[in-house]
């Protein structure tokens, strides 16, 4: 078996810094590949002994070699460990120890991934959050070694004990798989004992709530009396994301910068909250232009932001409200909305990667959710076929 030879390198580049020093390094070699660490530690060319690779004539020099001896043995506890404990070992685990993500702990790990990774999307990375803390309320720390099938079922069976639906349970589950995928791909985890081959979180099939072409008119032909305008902004709100498929937190931080005017038509120009996916919506081309209607009302010369001021749990509170004095018996909230406009479009005969486009999905499988049929349509499409 190969171990890792470790050497002393200074000023490997050749090239002193601007007040005269050079930094000091570990270089790692093994199976034909080498990795560089530095010891943080900067020389003059003058203190440092290139024969017998210490340090020399420096004020602390048995201080700075002792530095640079503790570094070179750490590194090799680390190789060491890992092999006496039968795991795979790369340089890639040095430089995962020196950064303080090298753990035996599988939660250290994922949280110290979480917090690393600043390309995730908001929303993604407070579900991995999430999903950490309901592991820790689970079982505090969990090193990589007790990652089996039996602690996955015990973890489900904890999840659904809180109430969880079964599919947030499985989003959980999808979050908890990332994080082993890459313990493996990082060589922190051994792909022979990958518990997810025999456990299978389970999904169901849920009911998506939309409004049907009937009660989207309802919606739009409430006129609210004086003592109930305080509805009126929810209201708006509420068909402008029926028009346009965008969700709450994206409506909220809609503001002058996101319009663009192209060839004298209005359009949205924006990046998705939840996503960070960048979207663009003729808005001239929904439903006869009723969202740019709307728009006019709510854009003020002295604000910079459309609808920024409600809360989601307000908006929903008051779409019972308007649920009801719309004669709609169906349960009403803000991601209604956009079911709405994704299943109306289709029932209009738009194509489904249009309405992919629109609603800023990566994957035509994640639209597909939303492909519910009408009986209307299905009486449509049957009295167009011609069987004799």
């Amino acid at each position: 078996m190969d171990t890792t030879f470790f050497n002393v390198v200074y000023n490997r580049k050749k090239k002193l810094l601007s007040d005269g020093t050079a930094l000091v390094q570990i270089e790692a070699y093994l199976n034909l590949k080498k990795k560089y660490f530095s010891t943080g530690i900067y020389l003059t060319p003058d203190q440092w002994d290139n024969k017998h690779r210490k340090v020399r004539n420096h004020p602390n020099a048995i201080k700075v070699n002792r530095q640079i001896a503790d570094f070179v043995a750490k590194l090799q506890g680390v190789e060491l460990d890992r092999r006496n404990a039968g795991k795979p070992f790369t340089l890639d685990i040095l430089g995962e120890f020196l950064k303080g993500r090298y753990t035996n702990s599988f939660t250290d790990f994922m949280r110290n991934e979480i917090e690393a990774d600043r390309t995730t999307a908001p929303a993604t990375r407070t579900g991995q959050l999430t999903t950490l803390k309901s592991l820790q309320r689970f079982k505090k720390d969990i090193i990589f070694d007790e990652l089996t099938f039996e602690l996955l079922t015990d973890f489900e069976r904890f999840l659904l004990n809180e109430n969880l639906h079964t599919n947030t349970v499985n989003k959980y589950f999808r979050h908890v798989r990332k994080f082993v995928n890459l313990a493996i791909n990082k060589d922190l985890f051994d792909l022979n004992r990958y518990p997810f081959r025999k456990f299978k979180s389970k999904t169901e099939t849920t009911t998506r709530e939309y409004l049907s072409p009937e009660e989207l008119q309802a919606m739009e032909n409430i006129v609210l009396p004086p003592e109930q305008m305080h509805l009126q902004k929810t209201l708006d709100m509420f068909l402008f994301s029926c028009y346009t498929g965008l969700r709450f937190s994206d409506i909220s931080a809609l503001n002058k910068d996101s319009l663009r005017t192209i060839d004298g038509n209005t359009w949205i120009d924006t990046t998705m909250i939840k996503t960070a996916e960048p979207i663009r919506i003729p808005l001239y081309l929904l439903f006869d232009g009723k969202p740019i209607e709307i728009l006019n009302r709510y854009t003020q010369p002295d604000r910079k932001y459309i609808f920024d001021d409600l809360t989601n749990q307000y908006v929903n509170r008051c779409l019972k409200d308007l649920a009801k004095i719309a004669g709609i018996k169906k349960t009403v909230t803000f991601h209604t909305a956009r079911h709405t406009q994704a299943t109306f479009l289709l029932y209009k005969g738009v194509n489904i990667t249009t309405v992919q486009k629109l609603l800023g999905h990566k994957k035509l499988q994640t639209t597909q959710i939303y492909s519910k049929v009408m009986d209307k349509t299905i009486i449509n499409e049957l009295q167009a076929v011609k069987f004799g």
